[in-house]
Parts: C-alpha cells; sequence; structure tokens
C-alpha cells in the first residue's frame, strides 16, 4: 500500500510539471476571464473575496486534515515540520487574510473558481501526503546551508509578494473597478503587450489588454481610479 502511493506521489508530482508547462501555452494563448479580462454580466460569478477563499482554501485544510487524521510519523522530524509549515502559512495568507484585503476585485467565472479548488486540493494533498509520511531528511538538514538559503528565498519571496499586492491595492481606490488610471505626481513604468510604456504625470491608460507594473519609480504614486492591472 505504502509502495503504491508512493509511487501514485511520485506520478502526481510529475503530472503536475507538466500541467504547468501545457497550461502556461495555452494561457498565452486562448487566456482566461479572470480579472480585467472578465466579460461583463457573465453567469455563476462569484465575488473576488469568495473566490479567492474558496480556491485556495483546499491548501490549507488538506494538510491540516492530513496532519490530524492520518499517522504522519515523518512529522516528528524537524525538517518535515519545517517545510510543512512554510506550505501552510503561505496559504494562510492567501486564503484567510489576503482575500479580505481585496479592494475592487472584479467577480471571478465559477470555472476559474473550480479549476483553482481542484488545483490547490491537489498540490494540498502532494505536499502534505509526501512531507508527513515519505519524506527522508537528515536531522540536521535544518542547519545546513543549502536549507537555510532555501528557506531565506522562500520568505523573501513571501515578503516581496506581500508587499506587490499592498502596492497594487493602493493603486485603487475604494469601490472603483475597471476605469482608467491618471498618473498624478511620478512617472511610472509598464509592461504592455507591445513593449514598454513609460507614463508621465497626467497621463491617463484605459484599461487594455496586457498591461503589468514592471516598476514603481516611487512609493508615493497615486491613481485617481481604479487601475486596470488590480485584478
Amino acid at each position: 500500500m505504502e509502495l503504491a502511493e508512493r509511487f501514485l506521489l511520485d506520478a502526481l508530482a510529475y503530472l503536475e510539471c507538466a500541467l504547468g508547462v501545457l497550461f502556461s501555452v495555452l494561457l498565452e494563448v486562448v487566456g482566461l476571464p479572470y480579472g480585467r479580462y472578465t466579460s461583463p454580466g457573465s453567469a455563476w460569478q462569484l465575488s473576488a473575496t469568495t473566490a479567492w477563499v474558496v480556491q485556495e482554501l483546499p491548501s490549507l485544510v488538506v494538510p491540516l486534515f492530513v496532519c490530524v487524521a492520518t499517522a504522519a510519523e515523518r512529522l516528528c522530524r524537524w525538517p518535515n515540520r519545517v517545510l510543512l509549515a512554510m506550505f501552510v502559512v503561505h496559504y494562510i495568507h492567501r486564503s484567510l487574510i489576503f482575500p479580505f484585503l481585496i479592494r475592487g476585485g472584479k467577480p471571478t467565472s465559477w470555472y476559474v473558481c473550480v479549476m483553482a479548488f481542484v488545483f490547490c486540493t491537489y498540490n494540498g494533498y502532494l505536499q502534505s501526503r509526501y512531507l508527513s509520511h515519505y519524506a527522508v531528511y537528515a536531522d540536521d538538514w535544518v542547519t545546513d546551508p543549502r536549507f537555510l538559503t532555501g528557506f531565506v528565498l522562500w520568505l523573501t519571496g513571501m515578503l516581496i509578494n506581500i508587499h506587490s499586492d499592498g502596492i497594487l491595492r493602493n493603486l485603487r481606490q475604494p469601490g472603483q473597478t475597471g476605469r482608467p488610471v491618471r498618473v498624478r505626481e511620478h512617472s511610472q513604468l509598464l509592461w504592455g503587450g507591445a513593449g514598454v510604456v513609460w507614463l508621465r504625470p497626467g497621463q491617463l491608460v484605459r484599461p487594455g489588454r496586457g498591461f503589468r507594473p514592471v516598476h514603481l519609480l516611487c512609493p508615493a504614486l497615486q491613481s485617481e481610479a481604479a487601475s486596470p492591472v488590480v485584478p
């Protein structure tokens, strides 16, 4: 039984990598009705907050269930504990904190939410089951420079993610969605489908496909209306 599940986990890991490549290509070609690409008036839409909670929660609930309802023998080892804790901390933020900070997010199509829900269930099971039952690390692995380097990279990435979310939220005034951006005081550099676009103070950019922020030259940058770069 254990050998069969270990084989299943290995197969799921390889499948996840393959699906990542496949969907990266498909999304470039087809796209998804998410954020500013959502079609107005589409049926079966969820609010941004509801969708984020529902779709991200399995990556938190499944590991907690695995820890409580199964033997989870490997969690007596510190490396396994720390690695699984890193995963859980990330999804505590993504499912229970970030959604309630969203400001004026657009509704999410139900099938986009369902696909994300399936992925998070899949990933939550894969990560938690492997780390709690099968992953073998030396007890001193948590003091190894490679482990510490990885931990610092994880922490740095999470802090950058949280900070970037805050910048994007502040580009949008409360209750505003889908309106032009006016750069009031400082220039801003945006990446668009046609290349890099330099915005001067007072210049308007209407919501369009492909614009994403590359760099904010000044944190004091404010907008008079909603930013098209915020989902």
